[in-house]
């Protein structure tokens, strides 16, 4: 892919899901060998927490799409201007 194309919204949600199931993983069963492993695995939560807030936003424009496509056809089918 080039940087010109976008991605749509369910290659986003993918991109996303695995980026969940990943740091999920990590928080529930990661093996941070560190001094300061509890402020790591608060920075994993974090993460997963913008990533989740980040994966909500795209399902919700992802249906406000699909809606605006279902008026538009319905406009067209109806020859509503």
């Amino acid at each position: 892919m080039n940087e010109d194309e976008d991605l749509t919204f369910d290659q986003n949600l993918e991109i996303l899901k695995e980026q969940i199931d990943f740091i999920s993983d990590r928080i529930k069963n990661g093996r941070i060998k560190d001094v300061k492993t509890d402020e790591i695995k608060i920075k994993w939560i974090r993460t997963l927490t913008y990533i989740c807030k980040t994966y909500a936003n795209i399902e919700k424009d992802k249906e406000v799409q699909e809606i605006r496509e279902e008026i538009k056809n319905l406009k067209q089918h109806l020859q509503i201007d």
